[in-house]
This record gives C-alpha cells, sequence and structure tokens, in this order.
C-alpha cells in the first residue's frame, strides 16, 4: 500500500460524514462470533491483518492472566504473568526479554477471610462476607474482635468511607469500610493504604448488601464478632517488564513504533478490563502481525516494532523511558496505548485520546482515516470519539516528556471506557470529537467495575470481547498507515 493510500487516508478524517445520533441512542452490540465484511478496495495486507485478530483468543488470553491473580508488579502473581507473556510473544514470533524495573513498593493478597457472629446460645448466627476485599498495603493479620462504629484500642472498626485512624485515637485490630463500593453497590472498591510496610491494622472494603446487613445488626444493637485473617505480602521490590520486537523490513530507517499497557491490575482487584484487556490486546496485535509477515501477505514493518507490558502502570513506564539509549535502541517515534481496552458499561464506543496535544495530530488523523474508511465493518467500531488529555495513564509518561514535546512525537491511549462513571469532556477545539454526532462536549464511557472486587472476566471482558478486537484491529492499521507515512512522497 505504499504511499498514495497511506497519504489519501490521513486526509480522509477532516471529510468524514457525521452520524446524526445521541449518546444514550446506542446501537446493538456487535456479536463477537460475527465476521463482518470489510470495505471493497483495501489491500491485502491488510485483511490478513484484521482476520489475524481473535476475539475469542483474546477473552482467553485475558482469563489466562487474570487466573494468575491480581499482578501487581513485584509480586509472584506479577512475575508469573511476565513470564507467561514472554513465552506467549516468543511463541507468536516476536522474541521478548524480561526487565527488572527499579525497586518499589509492591504489594499482594494472597488469601483472606471476614466471618460475622452474633446472637448467644441457640440463637447464636455467623455469615461469611463473600464479597470483602482487602486494600492494598494491609498487612498480614489474624484475629477475632468486637465491632463498633467507633475506633476502640484492638476492637474492630466499622466505617463509613475513610480507613485513617487519627493520630492519638485508639488503634483498632481491623477495619471494615462501609459505602466505598460500584455504582450497583455489588462490589467493594479495591483502594489503597500507603505504600510501605508500616500499616498498623487491615482494612476490608465491602459490598452493599453486606454492609447494609451489618449496619443493621450494629443498629439494632446486636453484639457483632468479627473473625478475619489476611496472608499479604508486602516488600520492596522489581515489576517485571517484557519487551517483545518485530524487526523493520531490510533497508528500513531507524526508530521504532511502541504498543503497549500496563499489565498489572493497578488497583489490586482481579483486574480484568484494567488492565487484563491492555495487554491482551498488544499481544494479539503481534500475533496477528507476525502472523501475516509469515503468510507473505504483507512485508516487515517499514519501522521496528516494540512491544511493552508494564510490570507496575506509570512507575515502570518512567523507568523504561528513562533507561532508553537512542544510540542503541534508535529513536522512539511513537506510542500506542491500551489501557480498559475491553468492556464499557453505558455504551458501544472507543475513545482516543488526548486530542489536545500538537504532537498527537499526525497518528490521530491516520487512525480516524481508518475508522473512517471501514465506518462499522470489517471488526471496526461504528462509533468512536477523541477527547482532550484526562491524565492517568501510562502514554502520559511518554507525552510529558521533553523528548516527545520538542520532538512532537506523538503518545496516544486508546479505550472503551474510563473511571468508575458516566462522563461528559468538552469538545476540543478544531477537533471532531464524537462521530455520531456534532456536539460541544464528548462523552466517555465507564465501567461501573472500575478498580474493584467485580472486574472479573466474567462481569466485563467476556460480556463484550470486539471491544479488544476493536483495539487490535485499530492499533494495526493505524499504525501501520503512520509508519508508511515517514516514506510517503510530499
Amino acid at each position: 500500500m505504499n504511499t498514495p493510500l497511506a497519504v489519501s487516508l490521513l486526509l480522509l478524517a477532516a471529510a468524514a460524514t457525521q452520524a446524526n445520533a445521541t449518546f444514550q441512542d446506542t446501537p446493538p452490540p456487535t456479536p463477537p462470533s460475527t465476521v463482518i465484511p470489510a470495505p471493497a478496495g483495501i489491500p491485502v495486507g491488510w485483511t490478513a491483518l484484521l482476520r489475524g485478530v481473535d476475539e475469542v483468543r483474546l477473552g482467553k488470553t485475558v482469563h489466562s492472566l487474570c487466573d494468575f491473580g491480581p499482578r501487581m508488579g513485584g509480586t509472584d502473581s506479577g512475575n508469573a504473568s511476565s513470564a507467561w507473556l514472554k513465552a506467549e510473544f516468543d511463541k507468536v514470533g516476536a522474541p521478548a526479554v524480561i526487565r527488572e524495573d527499579r525497586e518499589t513498593w509492591c504489594h499482594s493478597e494472597k488469601s483472606w477471610s471476614v466471618l460475622i457472629s452474633y446472637g448467644e446460645g441457640d440463637a447464636a448466627t455467623s455469615f461469611q462476607l463473600e464479597r470483602a476485599w482487602p486494600y492494598g498495603f494491609s498487612p498480614s493479620a489474624k484475629g477475632s474482635a468486637p465491632l463498633s462504629l467507633e475506633a476502640t484500642e484492638g476492637g474492630a472498626l466499622f466505617a463509613k468511607r475513610s480507613a485513617r485512624v487519627r493520630s492519638g485515637s485508639p488503634v483498632p485490630s481491623v477495619v471494615l469500610v462501609e459505602s466505598s463500593v460500584t455504582i450497583d453497590g455489588e462490589y467493594a472498591r479495591v483502594s489503597h493504604l500507603r505504600a510501605g510496610d508500616k500499616n498498623e491494622f487491615p482494612v476490608f472494603g465491602l459490598n452493599r448488601p453486606e454492609a447494609a446487613r451489618i449496619r443493621a445488626l450494629l443498629d439494632a444493637g446486636e453484639a457483632v464478632q468479627v473473625d478475619y485473617a489476611l496472608d499479604s505480602t508486602i516488600r520492596f521490590a522489581q515489576p517485571r517488564t517484557v519487551v517483545a520486537r518485530i524487526p523493520a523490513r531490510e533497508g528500513a530507517s531507524k526508530g521504532f513504533l511502541l504498543y503497549c499497557a500496563h499489565g498489572d491490575s493497578d488497583a489490586g482487584g482481579p483486574g480484568a478490563d484494567d488492565n487484563a484487556s491492555g495487554a491482551a490486546v498488544v499481544l494479539e496485535i503481534a500475533r496477528s502481525w507476525t502472523a501475516a509477515i509469515k503468510s507473505g501477505a504483507i512485508e516487515a514493518p517499514p519501522r521496528e516494532l516494540r512491544f511493552a507490558v508494564w510490570g507496575k502502570e506509570i512507575h515502570s513506564t518512567r523507568d523504561y523511558l528513562e533507561s532508553l539509549d537512542p544510540e542503541k535502541d534508535g529513536p522512539l517515534l511513537g506510542v500506542i496505548n491500551y489501557d480498559q481496552a475491553g468492556f464499557g458499561s453505558g455504551a458501544d464506543q472507543l475513545n482516543i485520546e488526548p486530542d489536545d496535544l500538537p504532537a498527537n495530530q499526525k497518528m490521530i488523523q491516520a487512525i480516524l482515516g481508518v475508522l473512517d474508511t471501514f465506518e462499522g465493518k470489517g471488526g471496526m467500531p461504528a462509533r468512536y470519539a477523541t477527547n482532550k488529555s484526562l491524565g492517568g495513564t501510562d502514554s502520559y509518561i511518554f507525552s510529558g516528556a521533553k523528548l516527545f514535546q520538542e520532538g512532537e512525537r506523538p503518545s496516544l491511549t486508546l479505550f472503551t471506557s474510563a473511571w468508575d462513571k458516566p462522563d461528559e469532556q468538552k469538545r476540543t477545539e478544531g477537533q471532531r470529537g464524537e462521530s455520531w454526532s456534532d456536539r460541544d462536549v464528548v462523552t466517555v464511557d465507564y465501567d461501573n467495575y472500575y478498580h474493584s472486587a467485580g472486574d472479573t472476566p466474567e462481569n466485563t471482558t467476556d460480556k463484550e470481547p470486539w471491544n479488544m478486537g476493536w483495539c487490535a484491529r485499530i492499533g494495526l492499521l493505524g499504525g501501520l498507515v503512520w509508519l508508511e507515512s515517514f516514506d510517503a512522497p510530499e
């Protein structure tokens, strides 16, 4: 497809026809098993890349990653998932290495239980808190204590929202947090205590039904006892990042495009959508690209491709960027990052961010050109939007660096949900915003299970596997068009 198509695609977005629809008027989801024909006239190589993306396999990758546990950087589950990912990249023909990032405080929670008891004699009753989830950096502990609404020395505290105990106040043995829950109330939000090994007691988040049951007992004057146990690990350790490569075609100029995603669950919960989905997409892009090269459908890429699954969000990204040696590695030309790429609670759309940085414009136009060409066919989303900088993910480590700002190098994140509630952001001046409407605001879809005990494959990625398919296909073709533009004639 060497030049004319690449150049024309970069210009397509400006002339795109926008549908008149609202965010609430969401189209029916695309069944994951349906093969939607791609537009006529696209290059054979593109077809090979598209067909190389397997949504069933993407879902299985998420399950495999979640089976290791939360995969927090520097922990046993994080190290095991890194080893598995390296083996998978090697298997598909993108040789990988595991780099040990600089040390940082890390935590993992292996097992826990919280039992509530009340009543005496024949009336004694107990029940397990099935949805309780420990906060990050909760220390290992085991014991039994009476539960109350006020902190008592060595007692169990039933707290509304905060796990903090004021200096000089009695120190409880365990804290149960009542009201930090998902929108539907079914799962506890997973938070962190202060990093390190100085926390004095474990903290568990509860879901709304179980918390309400305890609240009713306390309001009725029942004497409630808490039996708790937590086996956790807190240590200063090195997260492990997996970096894989696909070499450029013979005679290509130096420089590489980086596809990346954080491999840890970030919050410490199951982490299916955030962010096993992103890691699965990065692996799938490498798998599809190498398969298309091996089949002869496409050449090797016009620049080297690299794929990184970060051991610890932000921390590992920053460490990698600081360690790059331009003489040895060649210039990092651009970044396509994936975060929460597998689910959306409120809509069926894809977002590209940030569109308010000048360095990102050429890559955004390349991606929009691909999206406009397909118009929802070939496993591409029918609805997509660009939005301004929201922050909070790995691409911002690159876009905020002097190297990217002065060199006008793009760093984007592709996602299908963000945060834990619906949001609208003002449309960036001069940008299209939503593909399906002409409003002054842009919708940002959300994930009800964001940073919660409910971020499981069954609740998220299993329901909408086509989201990961979108992200992989857009990354493949958008990245290829953008790379080809380097060699396109003026």
